[in-house]
């Protein structure tokens, strides 16, 4: 089965597989994205939705995209104190 994941959770499941992926080396990608997808899940950072085809996939939860802008905006401000 495909796992149909929006682009910008994407991102950050590819992130954390570049980060574990050495501390699981028995674990196929597909196993290893699964279970970063499990952990999202429970934080709440991902949720399961029906696309306009039926088919279930990932998208990152209102709560992660707030995260995420947050986080951007406080970039943008450190950015603006340097001259």
């Amino acid at each position: 089965m495909k796992l149909r994941i929006d682009e910008s959770l994407r991102f950050w499941i590819d992130v954390a597989y570049q980060a574990i992926k050495w501390d699981h080396p028995e674990l196929t990608k597909r196993q290893l994205v699964a279970e970063i997808l499990r952990r999202y899940e429970r934080r709440g950072d991902a949720m399961r939705y029906l696309n306009s085809k039926g088919k279930v996939a990932w998208r990152p939860s209102p709560a992660m995209l707030m995260a995420l802008a947050d986080a951007e905006a406080d970039a943008r401000a450190d950015l603006a104190d340097f001259p």
